[in-house]
């Protein structure tokens, strides 16, 4: 097994990473105080054809792997993990076509998706659903040539933002079954009458949508007549992706943690030495830097299977819930290192422990996490 960096993707991180350090960190307090993701910076990004890394060239993108993805995810969550968050969801809605629509939406929808002026969002969640697509209240009818969509979606990363949304229905003509469905954000019907404040990820807007007869052309039925009420299985191959960028968020998070409490541990001096030479401390980081040296190892492991094709359930499963835990002990870690500077905002850490919280919860929650991670090894 090959384990270094193509000269490419070595590329891609310089790049990556002097971005996030010129663009995305000056404006990070603006984000945490506004609680928004600043539009000027979304079409950065989105001009750098970073949207677009894992998709072929062929439906506007560049090309490369979800190695390159993880890359890019990694090196911006090492940052500010937020603004990652905000192009994986456009990822993971993008997923959504790549995998599961016909040629000909692929074709119209993923150009523009990938390049035009918006950004992705993904709404299955509802108040009552938990991770039970059966629990589905929102429903899809069809009128003619358009479908007319009522209900309510919570919790959804970009739902202010234009651009594309896939959206998780109840069929109703199937029976009551899902059936998933693109349409475009702020169309008539459309709103978004709260968004959420949070414990961490300031920077990503989070909001309620409401569909009041919304009408969509049945065109933009994902995969066409052939994949209605089969949404569920949208679902999971969707959200494979979603989890693979969650992993590489946490892996951002905790190279920053460990970066930040060596840093402290080189500098900080007590009893006339740094405090780098007490026992103590050197513990604590020599623990850190193992977790962040296994999470980046199953992260990109997952990610070469992904850009095999390889069916990823229980691989992505496994790497978020490890991944996720090892974030959060890092940052714990980091914290006590730092002592009582780690939780007043002149350090980032106290951004980084909030944030990391996240990985645990968003894409599945870790105990539902730990029965897929167990599936193909108790057939």
């Amino acid at each position: 097994m090959d384990f270094n960096y193509t000269q490419e993707q070595l590329m891609l991180r310089d790049s990556v990473r002097k971005f996030s350090e010129n663009e995305i960190a000056p404006l990070v307090k603006r984000m945490e105080t506004e609680k928004r993701t600043p539009w000027e910076l979304v079409q950065k990004i989105k001009a750098l054809g970073w949207c677009g890394l894992q998709y072929p060239e062929k439906y506007g993108g560049t090309g490369n792997t979800y190695v390159e993805y993880v890359i890019m995810q990694e090196e911006m969550s090492r940052v500010y993990c937020s603004t990652a968050c905000c192009i994986s969801v456009n990822g993971m809605s993008g997923a959504n076509i790549l995998k599961f629509a016909t040629e000909e939406q692929k074709m119209r929808l993923l150009p523009e998706h990938l390049n035009g002026d918006g950004i992705g969002s993904f709404a299955f969640t509802e108040a009552a659903t938990g991770s039970d697509p059966n629990a589905l209240r929102t429903t899809c009818v069809r009128d003619g040539d358009e479908w007319v969509i009522n209900g309510e979606k919570v919790f959804i990363t970009n739902a202010t933002l234009p651009g594309f949304m896939a959206v998780f229905c109840k069929d109703v003509e199937m029976g009551g079954k899902c059936t998933n469905i693109i349409l475009r954000k702020g169309i008539e019907g459309y709103s978004t009458p709260r968004i959420y404040e949070k414990m961490g990820m300031h920077g990503l807007e989070v909001a309620d949508v409401v569909f009041d007869n919304v009408r969509v052309p049945y065109e933009n039925t994902t995969g066409g007549e052939a994949m209605r009420g089969k949404g569920f299985q949208i679902l999971l191959g969707s959200t494979q992706i979603g989890k693979l960028a969650v992993c590489a968020q946490a892996v951002g998070m905790a190279q920053a943690a460990l970066e930040i409490a060596v840093k402290y541990a080189k500098e900080r001096v007590q009893r006339g030495k740094p405090i780098a030479n007490f026992p103590t401390i050197q513990s604590l980081i020599g623990e850190m830097a193992a977790d962040v040296m296994a999470s980046r190892q199953m992260l990109y492991y997952t990610a070469f299977r992904a850009s095999e094709g390889h069916e990823l359930a229980a691989d992505a499963a496994r790497t978020r819930l490890f991944t996720s835990q090892a974030v959060h002990r890092v940052a714990s870690n980091a914290m006590q290192v730092l002592g009582a500077y780690s939780y007043v905002n002149e350090f980032p850490i106290e951004r980084i422990f909030r944030d990391a919280k996240l990985t645990e919860i968003y894409e599945g929650v870790n105990e539902i996490q730990r029965l897929i991670a167990a599936t193909d090894l108790l057939r």
